[in-house]
């Protein structure tokens, strides 16, 4: 008989190197990922100001102020994506490092359905999370085209949909539905 601290320890253990790699390593990619065009600069901030938890008041300026807000929240965004990249001496091409990554995990899935086995453990959940901050921007979508993710998120998102009682509502509220 293994006791209910034995098999936490075993759990924690099998997900801690994972874990790590998403706060070490992935993490990192998303926003030079994310931010990594001018045109998708432009796609991020709107998504943010259109579905962030802005107050009245910050909405309120977003909408006097428009074009102008607008293009300097991208350029900031933009900005920011390359000084990322050079920081965390991501390559060239930061979409393909993306790739290589999101490969990595699904590669270390090693034909289970999630990273915990038959049930997702911390390490899915965390790599759910860090994955949906990018859910349905065009980063998103390319990464859906070249690596296998897709499956695995899809598995964790009715998943997570299956334990709760409200239910997982979507990073981004355009793709409710689809």
């Amino acid at each position: 008989v293994v006791s209910t601290q034995s098999t936490k320890a075993v759990v924690s253990t099998q997900s801690t190197g994972w874990r790590k790699w998403i706060d070490d390593h992935f993490v990192h990619m998303i926003s030079p990922n994310v931010y990594r065009t001018w045109e998708e600069s432009l796609v991020a901030f709107d998504y943010f100001t259109n579905n962030g938890n802005f107050t009245d008041f910050q909405k309120t300026l977003f909408r006097y102020f428009g074009a102008l807000s607008r293009y300097f929240g991208a350029l900031a965004m933009f900005k920011i994506g390359k000084t990322l990249k050079k920081r965390h001496n991501l390559g060239e091409n930061v979409r393909l490092d993306m790739y290589a990554a999101l490969r990595k995990w699904t590669k270390g899935l090693e034909g289970k359905p999630f990273n915990g086995g038959d049930t997702p453990n911390m390490a899915d959940i965390e790599m759910w999370g860090m994955c949906s901050a990018f859910h349905g921007m065009p980063t998103w979508e390319d990464a859906c085209k070249n690596t296998k993710i897709a499956a695995w998120y899809n598995r964790m998102e009715a998943h997570l949909n299956s334990r709760s009682s409200v239910g997982v509502v979507s990073a981004n509220p355009t793709l409710i539905g689809t």
